[in-house]
């Protein structure tokens, strides 16, 4: 399975929509609208635990061999 992300125009949203719709039985699996405030609290909520996870002394030995 592969996941596709659309940024889509407001004024287009509904074109797309209807797109989908009609492919959805046989091709498209699951779909959802995101809206943008949604995503920005999504990245803002998510980034410190990331950021914990993925900045640590345990990885620091690879730093060096990383443009950071």
């Amino acid at each position: 399975m592969q996941t596709i992300k659309l940024e889509i125009d407001d004024a287009k949203v509904e074109v797309v929509l209807n797109i989908i719709h009609s492919l959805k039985d046989d091709i498209i699996r699951k779909y959802e609208i995101v809206e943008e405030k949604e995503e920005k609290v999504f990245q803002k909520l998510s980034e410190p635990v990331l950021k914990e996870i993925w900045d640590n002394r345990e990885d620091s030995i690879y730093d060096r061999y990383l443009n950071v």
